[in-house]
């Protein structure tokens, strides 16, 4: 079987005109150089490489070690012919697909580690890289935040505008040091829940301070939402949840769009439990102000007590246990913290009094 193509004899890049024949355990190839010299050159199958890359209907041979000797042929039987002169020949064996099919499985498991890793990025990195982020924000960037968002959420509320004066006044009369520019607000709902707000905002609602016996468990509650701002919980929590957007805005430099997308989701951001380590470091720093402040700690273990004991049963309302579990193990710390007896507390006659307004107010 005879063919004609080109033959590249590796030392130059100049092809030759060559008569190549498929002989029974060879490839020999006859062609004459540029100083008409006739040249005979046998290929054995065994060192022959086929090239995957060909262009269509040529065939494209390397032969040996480098440097590589090649021929083409454009001829649609000449890969037919080789297939049935050398059957069992090595380089029918496409390298190309052989890599392929052995890498098959390497692939496959690369592909679901790049997976597994975007995916970790995603769920886990980003958030704790945008917990981290928001730790670095100064007080007057959380201030403005949180204003944005607190005119979005009580824009349909409706403000108990005496009792927020008064528990302004009873949370003035606590005392507690602090770079933010703490605003409490009463909201006119009976639903059992308070919040706090990137940059100094507390929301109370009427129906959690119907649910109180003494000042000391106002106290409590104000300590508790108190320690959420001064330890940049709110923070930390809307910035954990909205992670994923809020670095897409900090990628295409949106500095606004951050404000946007944290008011888009204000309402959802009421709704946003904190985790049980940011719950117990509240507790932690509220029973310690509250000691500080010589008030009786036991405020906080009525007030968590009450509000789970009055919640067994009820489906909907005490929208602060949702956002604040109140679990076996804060329950048992407030308790611990307690026993200590590494306080002494005295009865405040101005704090009782204030209480005592915003309660009478609340039945007018």
């Amino acid at each position: 079987m005879n063919y004609t193509g080109k033959y590249f004899d590796g030392k130059s890049s100049v092809g030759h005109v060559a008569d190549i024949q498929l002989n029974s355990f060879q490839i020999d190839i006859f062609y004459t150089d540029a100083a008409f010299q006739a040249h005979h050159v046998q290929w054995n199958t065994d060192k022959i490489h086929k090239n995957d890359f060909a262009e269509h209907d040529k065939v494209i041979l390397k032969y040996g070690d480098f440097p590589f000797q090649y021929i083409e042929v454009t001829h649609k039987g000449f890969e037919h012919d080789l297939k049935r002169q050398y059957p069992l020949a090595p380089f029918h064996k496409s390298a190309y697909n052989w890599v392929f099919s052995k890498g098959a499985i390497g692939l496959v498991v690369m592909a679901m580690a790049f997976l597994g890793i975007l995916a970790f990025t995603y769920f886990y990195v980003v958030p704790w890289g945008a917990e981290k982020f928001a730790m670095t924000l100064p007080v007057e960037w959380e201030q403005q935040l949180g204003e944005s968002v607190y005119s979005k959420m009580v824009s349909e509320e409706s403000i108990n505008e005496t009792d927020t004066k008064l528990i302004n006044d009873f949370f003035k009369k606590l005392n507690y040091p602090t770079d933010y520019n703490i605003r409490v607000v009463v909201v006119k709902d009976n639903v059992v829940n308070a919040y706090a707000l990137p940059g100094g905002r507390i929301v109370v609602y009427e129906g959690i301070l119907r649910k109180m016996d003494d000042y000391r468990e106002l106290t409590a509650l104000l300590s508790h939402e108190f320690s959420h701002v001064q330890l940049k919980h709110s923070t930390r929590n809307i910035a954990r949840s909205l992670s994923s957007a809020l670095l897409l805005s900090v990628l295409f430099g949106d500095a606004s769009g951050i404000t946007a997308i944290i008011i888009e989701n204000a309402d959802a951001i009421k709704q946003l439990g904190y985790s049980r380590q940011l719950e117990e470091d509240a507790d932690r720093n509220g029973l310690a102000l509250m000691k500080k402040r010589k008030i009786d700690p036991h405020g906080m273990k009525e007030l968590f007590e009450t509000l789970q004991k009055e919640s067994e049963g009820e489906e909907d309302g005490y929208k602060f246990l949702s956002t604040h579990p109140l679990t076996k193990d804060r329950i048992t710390f407030v308790n611990k913290e307690i026993s200590k007896k590494d306080f002494i507390w005295q009865p405040d006659a101005e704090l009782d009094s204030l209480y005592k307004e915003i309660q009478i107010n609340l039945e007018e």
